[in-house]
């Protein structure tokens, strides 16, 4: 049996109809350049489709990071409305602004806030382009 030697159209060209398993197959090549050259257009492929997959999920992450930035902005405590009564406590209730600013004061004198620890800050700090 002669082993006619395919060009890269053919190749892929039955990969593209048979579902990849014919070009895929360099087990039966006994020609060890051409197996060779399989291999590497079989890694090759594998490569960009995972920087392609990579490159992907980095974009989907810096627009969720964006997205979720502007979805969220925590209360000040003087926006509270001070005089409400909160339902079903009989002594009343704990005072929100006390509670709001008590974590503003917290954030602001921790060594390490989680404006620092978040991956946007880490993003800005690296050079990280928001596109």
């Amino acid at each position: 049996m002669s082993l006619r030697r395919q060009s890269d159209e053919d190749i892929s060209g039955s990969c593209q109809e048979s579902g990849g398993t014919q070009a895929d197959d360099w087990a039966a090549v006994e020609d060890p350049n051409e197996r060779r050259k399989i291999q590497n257009r079989l890694a090759q492929r594998k490569f960009r489709a995972k920087i392609k997959e990579q490159k992907e999920d980095s974009e989907r992450l810096v627009e969720n990071q964006r997205l979720a930035g502007s979805a969220y902005a925590s209360a000040e405590p003087g926006e509270l409305d001070g005089n409400s009564q909160l339902s079903g406590l009989p002594w009343g209730g704990v005072s929100m602004e006390h509670i709001i600013q008590s974590g503003i004061n917290k954030e602001q004198s921790s060594p390490q806030s989680s404006k620092d620890n978040s991956v946007y800050a880490a993003y800005s700090r690296t050079g990280g382009s928001s596109r």
